[in-house]
């Protein structure tokens, strides 16, 4: 850990709290020449003020004297420039993400419980093609549809994370075998749909599976190739073509929106999805607004306007801001990490305190938790 790395904490910190050099110079009571010298590594901080500091930020004293984050495969992408305070979010979501990285990797060394990751060896290019690869490397059956998304990251030997951002401008990132993933981590911000979670972990799968080399580049905003081509792996490896056609079709005595809305719930995704698998199957309905015309049909028939039902890109957004009838936080869980965790301290290798640390929970909380553990 350098000064400059301290800087760059409290600096990162500021942003996100809003906080300018004025601001918080003045809550502590020091000069704005001493803060910005720290700031920009010209000056080491006191303990005494590095405490003020962590005080002032409401951060952890050690969150000051972490080391930077260095992620050399993290995949980030983002479809506009981020704000300043965006950026400081995204900084400390690279340097969260670093952390339970490193802490994930630590206790499955320790319990002896590493997983190898089964697609690094697929090939496969064409989104569609390489999604039935993939179902086919995790043994899913041609039609089933995927009930637990994230026990087939585990199975996959795939690390999950779901947190909230701090900004709604991704909707997720990946990183590669070489800092201790493949990991995905997913963004649980508030008003983002389980369906849009559940879609992302398949759309950041697919940039593992089909760009592989995507990972050793420093870039920031979205291509949109690949991001097409990660959605139209989502989709298919989601909604199989033969388990889409079965439950399209013994549904065919439903109303046409009770049927998308029927499908839908079965393969855990947005109606806009399969409105897209539709378009996809069935090339004479690719000029129809078939989106326009569920959400109309939906509303004759249920008395209620869908928000946001806009005619998109149906290949660039094949998830809707809101679902009718829309799944909730149960239907995902991401729980690997915690099993761990807790295995890790019934056996005595981690302290309570090591346990809330890997966690991100207080002591009082982490006992809690250990007395819910405890009750079966």
């Amino acid at each position: 850990m350098g000064i400059k790395d301290i800087g760059d904490n409290i600096r990162r910190h500021m942003k996100i709290r809003g906080l300018t050099i004025p601001k918080l110079s003045a809550q502590m009571g020091i000069g704005t020449a001493t803060l910005s010298n720290i700031l920009n590594g010209k000056a080491e901080p006191k303990s005494s003020t590095l405490i003020k500091l962590a005080e002032s930020l409401k951060v952890p004293f050690d969150e000051l004297l972490a080391d930077a984050p260095k992620l050399d495969s993290l995949r980030f992408r983002t479809s506009r420039a981020l704000s300043g305070r965006e950026k400081a979010e995204r900084d400390q979501l690279r340097h969260d993400t670093s952390i339970w990285l490193s802490d994930y990797q630590y206790l499955e060394d320790v319990l002896k419980e590493k997983k190898e990751f089964l697609l690094k060896d697929l090939r496969e290019k064409n989104p569609e093609k390489a999604a039935i690869e993939v179902r086919k490397s995790l043994k899913l059956k041609t039609e089933e549809p995927i009930y637990d998304i994230s026990g087939l990251m585990e199975r996959a030997g795939i690390k999950l994370h779901i947190r909230p951002f701090g900004f709604k401008k991704t909707f997720g990132l990946s990183v590669g075998e070489k800092d201790g993933g493949p990991a995905i981590v997913v963004n649980a911000e508030s008003g983002i749909t389980v369906e849009r979670q559940i879609f992302t972990i398949a759309h950041e799968l697919g940039h593992l599976v089909l760009h592989k080399s995507s990972y050793d580049a420093i870039q920031e905003l979205e291509n949109p190739i690949e991001e097409n081509e990660a959605n139209i792996f989502a989709g298919a490896f989601l909604v199989p073509n033969e388990g889409f056609e079965k439950e399209w079709g013994e549904a065919k005595g439903l109303h046409w929106v009770n049927r998308v809305l029927g499908v839908k719930k079965i393969f855990k995704v947005s109606y806009l999805t399969i409105l897209v698998r539709l378009i996809q199957l069935d090339p004479s309905l690719k000029d129809r607004p078939l989106i326009a015309e569920f959400c109309g049909a939906y509303k004759q028939l249920y008395q209620h306007d869908l928000k946001d039902h806009y005619e998109p890109d149906a290949i660039q957004d094949p998830v809707a801001s809101f679902d009718p009838q829309g799944l909730n936080a149960s239907d995902l869980v991401e729980d690997r990490f915690s099993r761990l965790v807790r295995e890790a301290y019934d056996t005595q290798i981690i302290s309570i305190s090591r346990a809330g640390e890997m966690m991100n929970r207080s002591i009082e909380d982490m006992r809690e938790l250990i007395r819910a553990w405890q009750v079966l």
